[in-house]
């Protein structure tokens, strides 16, 4: 029993439509189909036909999205329509001019704005963004642009820009971007949010939405391309969210550390950063006064029961001892992260907060750039961190252009200070 494949297509036809493959266009033999779309032949094509009615779609073109938004149009979006609105049943196209007397069309209620389906989809990268590969050729003009990609404005008269930011136009849908933007991610996930964030072009006037970036709380261009979350009214610029980018399915460090806090407790051990003595645990002391020793691994004072070097002044505390030698964390996702005692000769930073640190840290060992984070810093959660001065849920950020003060201390965020954390709400 041959099985039929069916799909509906209510926008634009009452009846499900049947799908048939090149071979089948010989049932109306010597007369030439044409496609009720696009009023181009079926000829040497796979279509969908309609059982009940004379009504054929190219397989494209039953594929066709009811909504799109479009870059002539950056007002509303436009819907598809299968006919004319207008009584005298034709329509002008507002791109080529052209009048039109069948066919569908992308339609604007609001504004009388019209596209027939060849000129709407000559912006291909607009309606299919996710599958739509472009076709780039470099543009060889010197003039300022803005890239439609990202929305950043490159000034070139007289300047020789990097190649990142060299313009390229893509020969279909004749948008100018960053040599850089060609390639950019259609899907990102970003510390700062609980939902993807998708790459869309512009924004419509018409579409109601905070353009507030949420990254860095400047505001985003709708006339250009930016991130947008699906599930609720989220846009974060370009560069932010590429400054921001997480890996999905990591392994985080909280796991190693949790897992961590199950080894037993012994009453002796000897630890990498004090190679040269065993460390014996003081389980208390006999009069209560208050100790005076540091823990040498985050430097907060020390409390029972501690870890203690007997032949010199060394002292740990029972978790201190037992970080991973070896993380992951999301702040450097590229590299693992390896423990480091501090040498008390140098003066060391962590990338994280900026502040100088004495103790043990978390240093990646494969970049130039000498990532290295406090161990305070590390046992922060910057995906979801509570504080108590605050009711929400707070996650890092990148300051990218804007340097925001501090609620806490009033310090206002310093250029080489990279991260902060801030409400997601």
């Amino acid at each position: 029993m041959e099985v039929l494949q069916l799909i509906s297509v209510d926008h634009v036809h009452p009846h499900d439509l049947i799908f048939c493959e090149e071979e089948a266009i010989h049932l109306n033999g010597d007369e030439e189909i044409l496609c009720c779309a696009c009023s181009k032949s079926l000829a040497g094509a796979s279509f969908y036909s309609c059982s009940e009615c004379y009504f054929f779609l190219h397989k494209t073109c039953a594929e066709l999205p009811p909504t799109i938004k479009h870059p002539s149009h950056r007002k509303h979006p436009l819907i598809l329509l299968s006919n004319s609105p207008y009584g005298s049943g034709r329509f002008i196209c507002d791109m080529c001019i052209g009048l039109n007397t069948d066919g569908f069309l992308y339609h604007c209620s609001d504004c009388k704005f019209d596209l027939d389906i060849n000129c709407a989809l000559l912006a291909r990268c607009f309606i299919q963004t996710e599958t739509h590969k472009h076709h780039f050729t470099h543009w060889s003009k010197s003039d300022p642009f803005t890239c439609d990609f990202c929305g950043i404005y490159s000034f070139q008269s007289g300047v020789l820009l990097g190649g990142d930011l060299l313009p390229w136009i893509c020969t279909n849908c004749h948008v100018v971007v960053h040599n850089k933007c060609m390639s950019l991610s259609f899907t990102v996930y970003l510390l700062q949010h609980d939902y993807p964030l998708i790459h869309t072009y512009f924004l419509p006037e018409s579409q109601s939405i905070d353009l507030t970036c949420r990254i860095c709380r400047q505001e985003v261009n709708r006339k250009f391309g930016c991130y947008s979350c699906q599930h609720c009214p989220s846009v974060v610029h370009v560069v932010c969210a590429l400054d921001n980018l997480r890996e999905v399915r990591q392994k985080f460090w909280t796991e190693e550390i949790e897992a961590a806090d199950d080894q037993l407790v012994e009453q002796e051990i000897e630890h990498f950063s004090h190679p040269h003595h065993k460390l014996f645990m003081v389980q208390h002391h006999d009069d209560d006064h208050a100790i005076e020793t540091k823990c040498d691994a985050c430097m907060h004072q020390i409390s029972y029961p501690f870890y203690k070097c007997l032949e010199c002044d060394f002292s740990l505390h029972i978790n201190c001892s037992k970080f991973p030698k070896q993380i992951n964390h999301p702040l450097h996702p590229q590299h693992p992260l390896t423990l480091e005692p501090n040498d008390e000769s140098c003066i060391c930073y962590c990338f994280a907060c900026s502040n100088p640190f004495h103790g043990f840290a978390y240093h990646c060992r494969a970049c130039f750039e000498e990532f290295t984070i406090d161990i305070r810093c590390a046992l922060v959660n910057p995906l979801e961190f509570f504080h108590d001065s605050h009711k929400h849920p707070l996650s890092v950020f990148t300051q990218s252009n804007n340097y925001p003060r501090c609620t806490s201390c009033g310090k206002v965020g310093r250029e080489d200070g990279k991260y902060m954390l801030r409400c997601r709400k």
